[in-house]
């Protein structure tokens, strides 16, 4: 809901909550106006001691509490702040709090004003010196324990409060100002979000009221899947265009997918001490009030949240039960009580969840460890939910105008209803399936099949993800090879974006091969296919998790829109020039750095704040530069042109296959060997049918098995072949792409210039390059155009398509 909420508004939102928050801290200090608000006289104020307490007197251990006059800096924080913060996460979700928190927008301070903790890296060759931001070590104790350590902080803060700032101001004001602090420091030292990824006590909350989702969150593994995220993790250019800030600061991040993060570590045990001991250290802050004074008045008078003596009562007998004093101080008795109740709430959670496998079990009913834990925390999030806002606030309710104090549990409830009817039936396989069906969806869109007519008048992006499954059985049109062709493109951006990797895919795309009848062996055969075309993607020693692939993604965004910005500021300057032609492929990158020691001192700086922004290593920089830059991608595609053309040739029986296309050198040989043991699965050295098949997908051409049965029949000379052999293959895939014909080249330009104008546009760029290669995304294309187009007036005249192809003359690609 809040995450397509423009940046610039959401700014100038979170400067007006900071800056209410430091008045907020401020009046803890100095205030001499609002006990006005408070006076027993003043009936006309809702926070009239005579409206909020409804008891003449308020016994506390067996003695009349005397209530005073207070300022009012203390209950507004305690009653309306936080629980606004707990009503927020549940109804509108984790994506709506991150980007308003006060808190984390504060912790950013030192990044906004460029002062950050910096690590010095020093290039052993070059002896180039750049700078990086730290992050946590994904292997460090913190990384890993972080959750214990922010349930020990929100334990030691709930009994913090009770003791030392629940109603004195001056506490709180120094303990709100601390926790500031604090924040900016370890953000100082670390990059991104960490304060809230790694110590925020807050942090525990939000994950129990916004996981797996809120009630009217935003889905992200339904949604574009932009670079941009969810969270505050976001910058304005100055072109008012919306830049990614993600550092990859914590994998799996919460401010990314909240629902994935909940999925990813839901049978985790320390999810149950989250849970489980949340609920009981919560009631047992509830509770205590009551085994403090002896009755519950003083809890629902609110009297304790303005005890102006609090501070007095530390050593005080800690119990007052059935009118008998215990001679434990209070600040043991505190923390012994809150701790005891959190150990038994985690105590009776593990049992109840063991008790309720146990009855599905007896019950023939199978059901996932995920699902119980999931159910078991819905109801632990239900139920300290309205335990929170019905009981335990309903001190500061008598607040309200005395018609809203009868709606406000009702409002409470239906919501927490609604939450609960719409989280309960989650599960991490319907999370997949919605996820896969939105990429399946992306695939659709980008086949040329006639959708419209199964529509009713809606929008593809209008359907659910089983309307899409059933779309996907029905459509005509859509076979085995047009399904083969979509699976392979949902497999390639799921292992390029992080979410999944060559091994993993075939477990997460279970339910995807189930719904369009793939194998696991053509995901094999598909896996070799990418593996082929781009080697650097399935890679083991490049795969990476979503939350690096998005912050180096935002880096090379940032980075070619810096470097386009400078070149419209000096137009005439050939080094920007060169420096978008390392960053296209047209340079090499070891004159990359060079380049950039030629930029002014201002542009120069720019570059070194975004690779400081991105903490971008010099290693992932060449990777980030060097990966399916458009140069490549057209080199790519000049081959695979080639191929196609060589064929088709085949199929119609234009040409001989056995005809001598050149001579094949060592490099070429040593390739297709290469490229066809990959292929070989049964290494028999031949390849069969269904393995020629994949290899033609590869090639650029989806035949039917019919078709490449004739291919195959062709190639041997033999009819109804079973497999072909190396010297066949080689026969088949060797291409050189010598000096082409002009009426060669111009049926090419052709087959891109649909509309017959004499000039390609992006449109028709992207129609013909998908019919090709329907994994391009719409920035690669637009890369694409920028780099065939010489004289910027967006389109690709002829003679521009010539000489972009004539740069690959004599040239073997790998496909």
């Amino acid at each position: 809901m809040f995450a397509k909420v423009p940046e610039r508004y959401m700014h100038r939102v979170r400067w007006v909550l900071a800056l209410g928050w430091l008045l907020l801290i401020t009046s803890l200090f100095y205030d001499p106006i609002s006990h006005w608000l408070t006076l027993p006289e003043h009936t006309w104020s809702p926070l009239s001691i005579s409206n909020i307490t409804p008891y003449d007197c308020v016994l506390v251990q067996g003695k009349c509490l005397p209530e005073q006059p207070y300022a009012i800096g203390a209950i507004m924080f305690w009653g309306l702040i936080v629980p606004t913060g707990v009503f927020v996460l549940l109804v509108f979700g984790h994506d709506a709090w991150r980007r308003v928190c006060p808190l984390s927008f504060m912790s950013q301070i030192p990044r906004a004003l460029g002062i950050k903790k910096m690590r010095k890296k020093v290039n052993a060759k070059t002896g180039k010196v750049r700078y990086e931001m730290n992050r946590v070590d994904r292997n460090s104790w913190l990384a890993k324990n972080h959750l214990y350590l922010q349930m020990v902080l929100f334990f030691v803060g709930i009994t913090a409060r009770i003791l030392f700032v629940n109603s004195n101001r001056i506490a709180l004001g120094l303990f709100l100002l601390g926790t500031i602090l604090s924040a900016m420091a370890f953000n100082y030292f670390y990059a991104g979000k960490s304060w809230c990824q790694f110590i925020c006590p807050m942090a525990p909350v939000e994950q129990v009221f916004a996981e797996p989702r809120g009630l009217l969150n935003s889905k992200a593994h339904t949604g574009d899947r932009k670079v941009v995220t969810q969270s505050m993790c976001r910058t304005v250019s100055p072109e008012g265009k919306e830049q990614s800030a993600c550092v990859a600061c914590s994998t799996p991040c919460i401010d990314i997918d909240a629902e994935r993060s909940y999925w990813d570590s839901v049978t985790h045990p320390k999810q149950q001490w989250l849970y489980y001991a949340y609920v009981g250290l919560t009631v047992g802050y509830f509770v205590y009030p009551f085994l403090f004074a002896g009755n519950w008045e003083f809890l629902i008078s609110a009297a304790w949240a303005h005890q102006e003596n609090q501070l007095d009562t530390l050593f005080n007998p800690g119990f007052y039960i059935f009118g008998n004093l215990i001679d434990i101080p209070k600040i043991v008795a505190v923390p012994l009580t809150i701790g005891l109740f959190g150990l038994a709430g985690y105590y009776l959670g593990c049992k109840i969840e063991k008790l309720y496998k146990a009855y599905l079990f007896r019950n023939h009913k199978l059901v996932s460890t995920e699902v119980v834990r999931h159910r078991m925390f819905t109801l632990c999030t239900f139920f300290i939910y309205n335990f929170f806002f019905i009981f335990g606030g309903s001190n500061f309710v008598r607040m309200l105008p005395t018609q809203l104090r009868y709606l406000f549990p009702i409002v409470m409830a239906v919501c927490s209803g609604l939450w609960l009817y719409r989280t309960w039936g989650r599960n991490p396989y319907l999370y997949q399936r919605e996820g896969l069906a939105t990429r399946l969806r992306q695939q659709l869109a980008k086949l040329k099949l006639n959708i419209s007519q199964f529509l009713d008048g809606r929008a593809l992006d209008d359907l659910n993800a089983d309307e899409i499954y059933v779309l996907a059985k029905v459509l005509p049109g859509f076979d085995k090879e047009k399904k083969i062709e979509a699976y392979k493109g949902i497999l390639k951006e799921s292992i390029n974006e992080g979410y999944a990797n060559s091994t993993s895919s075939l477990e997460m795309m279970r339910q995807m091969r189930l719904e369009l009848n793939i194998t696991d062996q053509e995901h094999e055969l598909l896996l070799t296919e990418l593996e082929v075309e781009d080697p650097f993607l399935v890679d083991i020693e490049h795969q990476q998790n979503h939350e690096d692939w998005l912050r180096q993604e935002s880096y090379r965004q940032a980075l070619l829109d810096t470097i386009m910005e400078s070149s419209k500021e000096h137009p005439h300057q050939a080094i920007v020039l060169d420096l978008f032609d390392v960053m296209t492929g047209k340079k090499s990158f070891e004159s990359f750095d060079e380049l950039l020691d030629k930029l002014s001192p201002e542009e120069l700086k720019a570059v070194e704040a975004i690779r400081e922004e991105y903490s971008i290593s010099s290693q992932e920089e060449k990777d980030i530069l060097l990966h399916s830059n458009p140069h490549q991608l057209w080199q790519t595609m000049a081959y695979t042109l080639s191929a196609i053309e060589h064929l088709d040739a085949i199929a119609e029986g234009r040409i001989n296959p056995s005809c001598n296309l050149g001579e094949i050198s060592d490099e070429q040989m040593i390739f297709y060997r290469h490229t066809f043991s990959k292929f070989d699965k049964d290494g028999n050295d031949s390849l069969s049918a269904i393995e020629l098949h994949s290899l033609l997908r590869a090639l650029g051409r989806s035949y039917s098995a019919e078709r490449v049965q004739v291919v195959m029949d062709m190639i041997t000379g033999t009819p109804y072949s079973k497999s072909i052999s190396f010297s066949d293959f080689t026969t088949l895939l060797h291409q050189e792409l010598t000096e082409q014909s002009h009426e060669v080249m111009y049926e090419r330009f052709r087959r891109f210039d649909v509309d017959n104008s004499g000039h390609i546009n992006l449109e028709e760029l992207r129609l013909c390059l998908r019919d090709i290669d329907v994994s391009l995304s719409d920035s690669q294309i637009e890369e694409m155009l920028r780099l065939a187009d010489s004289n910027n007036d967006n389109e690709i005249s002829y003679e521009e398509f010539c000489d972009l192809f004539g740069q690959f003359k004599n040239t073997v690609h790998s496909v």
